[in-house]
């Protein structure tokens, strides 16, 4: 299988305060349903291949651990030993036949360094009983479970030395209940949408952060914006910070804040400016968290993708990247995207793609959110009404945009580690 016919999905581990700690591995075909698996063993085989080989590790997750599906067969590959044992988790699928030789395969493994996790749990000790003691952690599956099941597995499984980790979370009532049993991390479509990383803002900083950004859309004179950012020194840092990033690709002693605002520029600042949202008087969160990377992720390869597209200009992809930052502000500033458009009186196109996922950018929009969601189906459906794009193309853009991401959140952990 070529490169070509793949795409990559990645969705986040998190920790019991939302902090970001690994990644699960999805790679897919968009000429061929999710849902319909070829070969188990070959499709292992292609994101290795891919991912560790030709796109490299660093882009795709970063930091953050790897968690990579396999089959009892691949655990007896050549290719098992060439990951890296520190930052991949293999997890056994499902359709994983418990054999004696695949439990001595996973001691043999574990004893090289490897963790292995024990995917989709359903409760069926008796199919996997044998497997418990030779795993480092099990997913449950919260959407195969019913919530009165869910308290006796866990008792059951505090039995082995496992780390738990609730799956397919998908409500703040099943991410509750996975607390209150002490599960450790979590994963599933409530962090896509995480009420739960959205951290409590003091309104004069949301109110603050909307009139810089509504004066930077305006194109107000430099001196003004320089004045409002006076009255807010926390942003001015962060700002400062931001210019020095890697991720801008400059560090230079900066004398003033008028001198950072021309030096980074009036298009640049709009897009920092955009991310500060997310990040001022959040105590420790940071791009690491879900949430965070989410937003930067989705605002860059909206962007890439309207730079390919034909016929576009400058001022398109500004407001793509400004759509796909603005399509998860309503959790961030715990505000109706109607009245963020209303206060910073959004541009036609981009209110349109907010609300309704109408026009140009509301379809880019909506292809960014069914990656995310590795709905491949509909993926394939979009890239066929989406001129000069085609499959290879956004996974090269998706990687692209995890990278940018992923230095962000780089060169804050550097910055709070001086």
């Amino acid at each position: 299988m070529k490169t070509a016919q793949i795409y990559v999905a990645r969705q986040p581990i998190v920790n019991r305060e939302g902090e970001l700690v690994a990644y699960e591995l999805l790679f897919r075909s968009t000429e061929e349903n999710a849902s319909e698996v070829y070969d188990d063993l070959y499709a292992t085989s292609t994101v290795i291949v891919n991912a560790f080989a030709e796109i490299g590790l660093d882009q795709v997750i970063g930091d953050a651990d790897g968690f990579l599906n396999v089959d009892a067969d691949f655990l007896f590959t050549d290719l098992v030993e060439a990951l890296p044992a520190r930052r991949i988790v293999l997890e056994l699928t499902e359709q994983t036949i418990v054999e004696e030789r695949t439990i001595e395969r996973c001691i043999e493994l574990r004893k090289l360094g490897y963790r292995i996790a024990l995917d989709d749990f359903v409760g069926n000790f008796g199919e996997l009983d044998q497997l418990l003691p030779v795993v480092d952690m099990v997913k449950i599956n919260f959407q195969r479970l019913h919530e009165f099941l869910i308290p006796e597995i866990v008792t059951i499984l505090r039995a082995h030395s496992v780390k738990l980790i609730a799956e397919k979370v998908e409500t703040p009532q099943q991410f509750q209940q996975a607390r209150q049993l002490g599960i450790e991390l979590f994963q599933g479509f409530h962090f896509a949408h995480p009420e739960v990383l959205s951290a409590k803002r003091s309104k004069p900083a949301k109110l603050a952060l909307l009139r810089l950004l509504a004066l930077a859309m305006d194109e107000a004179e430099t001196p003004d914006i320089e004045l409002e950012l006076k009255r807010h020194p926390a942003l001015s840092v962060n700002l400062i910070r931001l210019l020095n990033s890697a991720a801008m690709g400059r560090r230079q002693s900066v004398t003033s804040l008028r001198h950072a605002l021309v030096l980074l520029g009036r298009r640049q600042f709009k897009v920092w400016l955009q991310l500060l949202l997310y990040t001022s008087d959040r105590g420790n969160r940071s791009l690491s968290s879900p949430l965070l990377q989410l937003a930067a992720v989705r605002g860059k390869l909206m962007e890439l993708i309207a730079e390919r597209q034909s016929g576009t200009h400058g001022a398109f992809k500004d407001l793509a990247f400004m759509t796909g930052i603005m399509s998860l502000m309503d959790i961030v500033l715990e505000m109706p995207h109607d009245e963020i458009a209303e206060e910073l009186n959004l541009p036609a196109a981009v209110k349109a793609a907010l609300l309704t996922r109408d026009g140009q950018i509301g379809q880019l929009l909506s292809l960014t959110e069914q990656l995310e969601q590795d709905d491949a189906g509909a993926v394939s459906r979009s890239l066929h009404d989406i001129d000069g794009l085609d499959a290879s193309d956004l996974a090269d853009m998706q990687l692209d945009a995890f990278q940018w991401a992923n230095e962000i959140a780089k060169d804050e952990a550097d910055v709070a580690a001086r």
